[in-house]
């Protein structure tokens, strides 16, 4: 009897044992994949932020900005039109272009004015929003312009008498007057990203143009003239900025 009572006691420890463990392992079997989960968690957050960190809100790549410029001056109206260049994350370099032509007739006189200039600039960026989007920078450019006069003087001379007829006789005079200039830029201004690859933005400060050289020419020659100068005004400017890159 006794040692049935063993046999017995032995089997129903034996069945605990065995479910304990078939327990254990299907418990073992769920926590698997949320352990899982909370491991691989801080990977992918630490993934994202580094990838956040990365991206500077805006595209790199060529870039194209469209600038409408006004001045407080005639001789800097105009400035340049267009830049053309290089958008990094944290700065850009383009060379600025702009042609600005004024053109006046009065009876027998005209005449235009003539301004080209090219301007390597760089813009380089002093703050950021926390999403890269919103950006204030520091502009400056130091380049080149070529001012142009022409001028027209028509005139119309009659000689006659009681006796003879009226003859009249019309004459053109031709004027030019050029000068080469060295145009010194330095603004402060400001664009925010729409999206990824537009930006809107507005700039102001001043600019400066030395006269490096001047001739004057007319019907019966031209003259050099050596002279030096610099003029200096105020401007404004609105600014569309494309990127044409990822």
């Amino acid at each position: 009897m006794q040692t049935k009572h063993i046999l017995a006691v032995v089997g129903v420890l034996s069945s605990v044992t065995m479910t304990g463990l078939a327990g254990a392992q299907e418990a073992e079997a769920e926590l698997t994949p949320g352990m899982r989960a909370t491991t691989a968690a801080p990977a992918a957050t630490t993934a994202t932020t580094s990838e956040a960190a990365e991206t500077p809100g805006h595209a790199t790549g060529m870039m194209v900005q469209a600038r409408v410029q006004a001045q407080s001056s005639l001789l800097s109206i105009g400035g340049t039109g267009f830049l053309v260049g290089y958008q990094a994350p944290s700065f850009a370099l383009g060379l600025g272009l702009g042609l600005t032509r004024i053109g006046v007739s009065s009876g027998d006189q005209s005449g235009n004015v003539m301004l080209f200039q090219v301007a390597p600039t760089a813009i380089i960026d002093v703050w950021h929003s926390k999403d890269g989007r919103a950006r204030a920078n520091i502009i400056g450019s130091v380049g080149y312009a070529r001012a142009s006069l022409t001028t027209t003087i028509t005139s119309q001379e009659c000689t006659g008498s009681s006796t003879t007829p009226t003859m009249c006789t019309t004459s053109t005079s031709d004027g030019t007057a050029s000068a080469s200039l060295i145009p010194v830029t330095l603004g402060f201004g400001g664009d925010y990203f729409l999206g990824r690859n537009f930006a809107l933005g507005a700039e102001f400060g001043v600019q400066a143009m030395f006269l490096a050289g001047a001739s004057v020419s007319q019907s019966g020659g031209s003259n050099s003239i050596d002279a030096g100068g610099d003029f200096e005004s105020a401007y404004g400017a609105l600014r569309a900025t494309f990127v044409l890159g990822d």
